[in-house]
C-alpha cells in the first residue's frame, strides 16, 4: 500500500481526478465497484497536500450523480422490457411487476436516497427507478443529496485519518453487512406487523358491521 501511495503521489493530479469521476460514474450506473476504498484512499492522499480535497469532492459527486442518471435513463428506455422478459423466464406474474412499479413510484425515492449513503447497495436502485418511471426531479434531488453526503463523508474520513484511512475501511467492511441484515429484518417485521394489524382491524370492523345489521 505504501508503494501504491508513493506511485500515486508522483502522478499528475488530473489523472487521479479523472479516475475518481469515472469509477464513481461506473459504480453508480450499476457496476458493483466498492467506492468506499477509493474515496477513503484519495481523501488520505489529499491530506498530504498533493491533491485538493474540494476538487476531489466535486469530481466524486459529479461522477456519482452522472452515473446514477445514466442508470435511470437505461432503466427508463429499456428496463421494463428487460424485467418483463426476466419475469417470463422465471414464470413470475406480470401483475407483481406492475405492483413493484407502483410501489417504487410511491416510496422508492426514499430507497434511492438511502442507497446513496449505504455501502454495497449503492449501484442497485437507480435502474429500477428508471423502469418504474419515478419522477425524475425527485430522483435527481435524492441522488444529489445522497451522493453529496456519502462522498464528502468518505473523503473527510480519509483526509482526517491520513495514512490510517484503512481503519475506517475495516470498520465499514466489518459492520456494514450485519447492520444491513438487522435493518432488513426490522423492515420485514414491520411489514408483517402492519399486515397483521390491518387484518385484525378489518375483521373487527366486519364484526361490528355484522352486529349492527
Amino acid at each position: 500500500m505504501h508503494v501504491l501511495m508513493n506511485v500515486v503521489m508522483h502522478t499528475n493530479p488530473f489523472w487521479l481526478y479523472l479516475i475518481v469521476i469515472l469509477l464513481l460514474a461506473f459504480e453508480s450506473s450499476g457496476i458493483p465497484i466498492v467506492n468506499s476504498t477509493l474515496l477513503l484512499f484519495t481523501g488520505a492522499l489529499a491530506a498530504s497536500g498533493r491533491f485538493n480535497i474540494a476538487t476531489l469532492g466535486f469530481v466524486a459527486i459529479i461522477g456519482s450523480i452522472g452515473g446514477a442518471c445514466c442508470a435511470y435513463a437505461l432503466g427508463a428506455r429499456g428496463g421494463r422490457r428487460a424485467m418483463l422478459r426476466m419475469a417470463l423466464f422465471f414464470r413470475l406474474d406480470r401483475h407483481k411487476i406492475q405492483l413493484f412499479e407502483h410501489w417504487f413510484q410511491r416510496y422508492g425515492i426514499w430507497m434511492v436516497f438511502a442507497s446513496r449513503i449505504i455501502p454495497y447497495i449503492r449501484p442497485f436502485t437507480c435502474f429500477p427507478a428508471g423502469f418504474s418511471h419515478t419522477n425524475f426531479t425527485r430522483f435527481f434531488i435524492s441522488v444529489t443529496l445522497g451522493s453529496m453526503i456519502w462522498c464528502t463523508t468518505m473523503l473527510y474520513l480519509g483526509w482526517s485519518l491520513g495514512r490510517r484511512w484503512g481503519l475506517a475501511l475495516r470498520l465499514i467492511q466489518t459492520y456494514t453487512i450485519p447492520v444491513l441484515v438487522v435493518l432488513a429484518l426490522l423492515v420485514v417485521l414491520y411489514w408483517i406487523s402492519m399486515r397483521f394489524l390491518k387484518r385484525q382491524i378489518a375483521a373487527r370492523l366486519r364484526r361490528i358491521v355484522a352486529g349492527e345489521v
